[in-house]
């Protein structure tokens, strides 16, 4: 089975996601200095990292969350949250090539490589607080709501820059495992984590039930960071860590919990996205 298939369910609402960028990335643009706007400077640069698109993992479970929820009237507001972790992803990935002087992104040329370091850090803080500007502004949302996704991604941006700081302290190629999955955790599964439980709470869900999400994404985005470890053989764990084995282990708690998620189509899609991603360790 192939991502695809996987997303079908939601095919519909991720091309709705995949119109949203190109708007929010349009919108970006028109409030350029004018300078800037006439020479289309910064719409290049905003929409560069949204020329190859990605799996889109994030905003797909933002989607699969709110299904087995039950979306109703809410349909647009989810939408719009699933583009803005989509953008809030790229915002992190501009950072990340920074950090690591990357020379490419999705067989592209990386933001930093092409415009410089300068303009990239400064193109990821635009997409950040154009980020942080759309889930407070969500349409028929309330006000409670609103600040506890506020609350949500204020922790999991912190998470996600406290991750990558611990990276940086730490020895690159020689982790213990434990050190290794606190990293994860915050740089990687954090923001799996905030996806679903943000769909969950945008629909008023029971705080069980975000919580049961959350903690789903949470595995699940471990599984997905040891699974791309394995598959960029770029794996920083100190020898004799059988990470395939570790990844099988973390794909197993995530199918528990998926288990524990309200039945239905969009619960069996969740879970044969993480038997996708963890097959893929003995590929």
């Amino acid at each position: 089975m192939q991502l695809a298939e996987i997303f079908a369910p939601v095919a519909a609402d991720l091309s709705t996601v995949e119109e949203e960028l190109r708007t929010l990335t349009l919108q970006i643009e028109s409030q350029a200095a004018p300078r800037l706007s006439r020479a289309g400077i910064l719409g290049n640069i905003v929409s560069h990292p949204f020329a190859v698109p990605g799996k889109r993992i994030r905003p797909a479970l933002v989607l699969l969350t709110a299904h087995c929820v039950g979306m109703n009237g809410d349909a647009r507001a989810v939408t719009r949250l699933a583009a803005a972790v989509e953008l809030l992803h790229a915002a992190s990935l501009v950072h990340d090539d920074v950090i690591d002087g990357a020379d490419t992104r999705r067989h592209q040329t990386s933001l930093n490589k092409r415009f410089g370091n300068r303009v990239a850090v400064l193109a990821g803080d635009i997409l950040y607080t154009h980020f942080f500007s759309l889930i407070t502004g969500l349409e028929g949302v309330s006000q409670e709501r609103r600040l506890e996704l506020l609350d949500l991604f204020l922790d999991t941006t912190k998470a996600m820059c406290m991750g990558e700081i611990l990276a940086q302290e730490l020895e690159k190629d020689n982790l213990r495992l434990e050190e290794y999955v606190q990293i994860s955790s915050a740089k990687t599964a954090a923001l799996f984590s905030a996806c679903c439980a943000s769909a969950a709470t945008v629909l008023g869900a029971h705080p069980r039930t975000v919580r049961a999400f959350s903690d789903f994404g949470l595995s699940f985005g471990l599984t997905f960071q040891m699974v791309d470890d394995l598959l960029d053989q770029d794996c920083p764990l100190s020898a004799g860590v059988d990470l395939a084995a570790q990844a099988e282990r973390q794909g197993a708690s995530a199918r528990g919990l998926v288990d524990g998620l309200p039945a239905g189509t969009f619960r069996q899609s969740l879970r044969d996205l993480v038997d996708f991603v963890t097959a893929q360790a003995h590929c």
